[in-house]
């Protein structure tokens, strides 16, 4: 009797444990999603003024408020992919198809090209994001010119 008892009682702990996991994970997942949220809203904000433009695509863009409103933009829209990806919203092949579109226009080369380095920076152990960026750099390295590779 008193076996059966510890038995159920390390069952009931283990539950408990696993939850507690679980709920952290989701709880990290919602904040990286609400921060993504966050950045956004403050790369739209950015793009709609030209001095914050300037300052938020970095020094190479100084002296091209258009090219830095672009690459803004492109940023943001890679961040809500980023975003959907996170969520489960898009599959690897859908993110497949958007790099893929995204590297196919001269423009989105010139973005990964400024940004690819800084955001494979920021991956650490996040093993999600190191997949959704590399799927990126390798559309990136498949539409590069012959003479760029």
């Amino acid at each position: 009797m008193d076996i059966l008892f510890v038995l159920m009682l390390a069952a009931v702990v283990a539950v408990l444990l696993m939850y507690c996991v679980q709920r952290r994970s989701q709880h990290r997942e919602s904040l990286r999603a609400a921060v993504l949220g966050a950045q956004v809203e403050l790369l739209k904000a950015a793009a709609g003024d030209a001095d914050l433009a300037v300052a938020a695509a970095g020094p190479q863009l100084a002296g091209d408020p258009a090219e830095a409103r672009r690459h803004l933009f492109l940023d943001a829209q890679v961040t809500v992919w980023e975003l959907h990806w996170r969520l489960g919203a898009l599959s690897e092949r859908q993110v497949r198809a958007h790099a893929e579109a995204l590297m196919a226009r001269e423009e989105g080369r010139r973005f990964w090209q400024r940004a690819g380095s800084a955001r494979a920076a920021v991956v650490g152990e996040d093993d999600k994001l190191r997949v959704f960026n590399q799927i990126f750099a390798v559309a990136h390295q498949a539409a590069a010119p012959a003479g760029a590779r």
